[in-house]
């Protein structure tokens, strides 16, 4: 089945057309995708800042209570009010309940650890 020279060129021309049309819009989509900021992204990262700040936070926390668990309250309290100077407004709500508790701690309002607890109510030295 032969076929003519001018349909041979027609349908070249054709797909010529139509991989030159797919390569644009695929282009346009590269550059729709470049030019537009996403818009999830400012979220995301907004939180996932929040999730920083939070858990560099929360070390410190970790740190203050180890400190009280060994007895150096000088140490404790100094790390506790720096802690309690910084604003938490961009923090998880834990975290301020956490300070609050850590904070009851050191004063002496009431022990944190189940353990403490334990220990006190059996009579045995404390931590």
């Amino acid at each position: 089945m032969a076929t003519s020279p001018d349909s041979t060129d027609s349908t070249r021309r054709w797909v010529a057309t139509l991989i030159v049309a797919l390569l644009l819009a695929q282009a346009g989509l590269w550059a729709w995708r470049k030019i537009r900021p996403p818009e999830q992204s400012v979220a995301q990262a907004g939180l996932q800042h929040k999730i920083a700040a939070s858990m560099a936070y929360d070390t410190a926390l970790l740190r203050a209570d180890s400190l009280l668990t060994a007895a150096d309250t000088v140490a404790a309290s100094r790390l506790l009010d720096s802690l309690s100077r910084q604003p938490t407004a961009g923090l998880f709500p834990i975290e301020r309940q956490k300070l609050q508790q850590l904070q009851q701690r050191l004063s002496g309002g009431r022990p944190v650890s189940a353990a403490a607890r334990r220990a006190r109510s059996s009579g045995s030295p404390a931590e």
